[in-house]
């Protein structure tokens, strides 16, 4: 089984680049299994039911969030009704959606869970490794696969050597930076620090830099904007799997710019 992973997805750009490139990834990879992380993917913050349906339409699978699941109201009134849509595991206090989620393919059972870290995220949050220690003793799934949204490098190394052998593959999302680690851990567990982003290049982790550098550098109270007409990005990561084992038996990282690939 080959599962493909998209990176955070910013904006409508990145929507448009992974509905783009989607096609060809499939066919050239000979994918089974789509999921992308949307917590990015309207205007850069949350996730609307049309965006969300418009990606499920494009033929993703599964969609994971993080720190910004609920920067749109709306989510409340649409999420358990979203079966493709999986929100933080270990939030406290909300009781719509659901954490991890069992999807069929093609006869197996694939696991998708999305953890929220605790570094850095304003967001207060029950302890991920006791959440996901949790869940896996309760609902053992094969097939694994663990989406950690999280700020820190040495937080999501941490967990990813905590749950090795116990998951298929753990991977960070959030920085929007692909990072140049993706291996098999010595117990089968496929891991990547951050898969990276698929939205406009030419920026501040997928933002507009003018606007970013006037926030940062100045202090000036601008939002960030993202520019639709720049060049567009998809990171992602191909994750093979033993499915008689549940181990990884490869991770590799992908990056296309304007639909070439770089990495």
């Amino acid at each position: 089984m080959k599962i493909l992973f998209f990176g955070d997805i910013v904006g409508r750009i990145g929507r448009e680049a992974v509905s783009s490139l989607l096609p060809s990834l499939v066919k050239e990879f000979d994918i089974d299994f789509v999921i992308a992380n949307g917590e990015n993917a309207s205007h850069g913050k949350g996730l609307t039911e049309r965006n969300y349906q418009e990606l499920m339409d494009a033929g993703i699978n599964a969609i994971t969030l993080g720190n910004h699941w609920h920067s749109k109201d709306q989510i409340d009134d649409y999420i358990d009704d979203a079966d493709g849509l999986i929100r933080p595991l270990n939030l406290l206090n909300y009781s719509h959606g659901e954490g991890s989620a069992v999807f069929d393919c093609d006869g197996t059972d694939v696991r998708v869970t999305n953890v929220l870290g605790q570094a850095f995220l304003t967001e207060t949050v029950a302890n991920p490794y006791a959440a996901l220690t949790e869940l896996i003793a309760n609902e053992p799934t094969l097939v694994h696969i663990v989406d950690f949204h999280a700020e820190s490098t040495s937080e999501k190394q941490i967990l990813g050597y905590a749950f090795d052998g116990k998951v298929t593959a753990l991977v960070g999302t959030h920085t929007h930076v692909q990072t140049n680690d993706a291996r098999i851990l010595d117990n089968g567990t496929a891991y990547i620090t951050d898969i990276g982003m698929c939205g406009a290049y030419d920026g501040v982790i997928g933002f507009e830099k003018s606007s970013v550098m006037n926030k940062i550098l100045f202090g000036q109270a601008s939002p960030f904007e993202i520019d639709d007409t720049a060049k567009k990005l998809v990171d992602a990561v191909v994750i093979e799997v033993d499915e008689e084992t549940g181990r990884a038996k490869s991770i590799q990282a992908l990056s296309y710019l304007e639909g070439k690939r770089i990495v």
